[in-house]
């Protein structure tokens, strides 16, 4: 796992989701069309959804992780060290959560290494 994927799962696990968008970011950039481009976008909304609902913003926690967990699933059960189907089952239920007209107390995922 590159040092760059390790950081990011490391913020991404202490709730810090900005952070963590950033450093995937770094290692996304360099290779935006490469095997790996849908891997990190669904990381990145996957972090994104979860600072959205941090803000209490439904419509953006939502969209981001409808989409983190779609560009995620190609990559099922585990991609470069990481276990992707328990996050992306919790993200899932996230979305059934946040149908309902109440805010949700939802408890953010971590990303567990293989």
């Amino acid at each position: 796992m590159s040092s760059l994927l390790a950081e990011g799962v490391d913020l991404f696990n202490a709730g810090r989701y900005w952070e963590a968008h950033e450093a995937w970011e770094r290692e996304w950039t360099p290779d935006r069309k490469g095997s790996d481009s849908s891997f990190y976008k669904g990381l990145i909304q996957v972090a994104a959804g979860c600072l959205h609902y941090s803000r209490h913003n439904r419509r953006g926690a939502i969209n981001k992780w409808r989409s983190g967990a779609d560009y995620l699933r190609p990559y099922l059960p585990a991609h470069r060290g990481l276990r992707l189907a328990p996050l992306v089952g919790t993200v899932d239920g996230f979305l059934t959560a946040m149908n309902g007209r109440d805010w949700p107390l939802l408890q953010m995922p971590t990303i567990a290494q293989e």
